[in-house]
């Protein structure tokens, strides 16, 4: 491989490893190789630039997908169903104005869409307390709907019959409920925050928590409570038989 060719992979796997903005790293790339001072300033062909459009629709479709895998609530890169659907329209309108065809990421969307539901369902049913669809009704049905998914009544009202959480409430939550070796719970009021703590047998509390805020407006402490209570009440743990401090 040539220095030309190192240069324009490198931009491609930066661009495929990039954060939220996969467009903004494509013309970042791109005028690091044509245009900028400290640069290799390249001729780029059509293949080339292709190349790199490529590697931002790669991206763009790592994080819709991240967003639609339901095993990644666990994880501290899950960032909900509202960002999904920001960036699949974000993705389309790229497509569009590169002129670029689907390529079958709207079929493979629509099927991970169509787990997840299925798999919140499941999850609501076996009672959990509170949501992790973090976007509307309207945005969800419009979502399914653009991707040729059917979402049935049933299964929407499922949905939406808990309160949302957001998506890094949604992460330590998970964390908490899966924690076998943590069997106690507990929930401290700290005045403008509730925070949910886990203990194991040797009274050690796990190192996250669940800390849901509220600010000043009686509104923000009735939601605060609410969410508290929906997964305080989903955690399948027992009170500490100690005097918690």
């Amino acid at each position: 491989m040539n220095s030309r060719e190192n240069y324009l992979q490198q931009e491609v796997d930066w661009i495929e490893n990039s954060g939220e903005m996969p467009e903004v790293a494509f013309y970042e790339a791109f005028y690091y190789l044509t245009e900028k001072e400290e640069g290799p300033k390249l001729i780029l062909t059509l293949s080339d630039i292709k190349h790199m459009e490529d590697a931002a629709i790669n991206r763009f479709k790592t994080i819709i997908l991240r967003d639609l895998k339901f095993a990644n609530r666990r994880s501290s890169i899950f960032r909900g169903l509202k960002r999904a659907i920001i960036n699949y329209n974000r993705l389309k309108n790229y497509q569009k104005k590169k002129n670029r065809s689907d390529s079958g990421i709207k079929k493979e969307t629509g099927r991970f869409l169509k787990e997840y539901i299925r798999c919140e369902c499941e999850d609501i049913s076996n009672k959990r307390y509170y949501r992790t669809i973090n976007c509307t009704r309207e945005e969800l049905e419009q979502f399914a709907h653009e991707l040729g998914v059917n979402i049935a009544p049933e299964d929407n009202d499922i949905c939406f019959k808990h309160i949302s959480l957001t998506f890094d409430e949604v992460y330590r939550a998970t964390l908490l409920s899966e924690r076998n070796d943590y069997p106690y719970k507990f929930i401290y009021d700290r005045g403008n925050y509730c925070e949910i703590v886990i203990f194991n047998k040797k009274k050690r509390k796990f190192h996250i928590s669940l800390k849901i805020f509220c600010e000043k407006e009686e509104a923000d402490r009735k939601n605060m409570q609410l969410k508290t209570d929906a997964v305080y009440r989903s955690l399948s743990k027992s009170i500490p038989p100690w005097e918690v401090l």
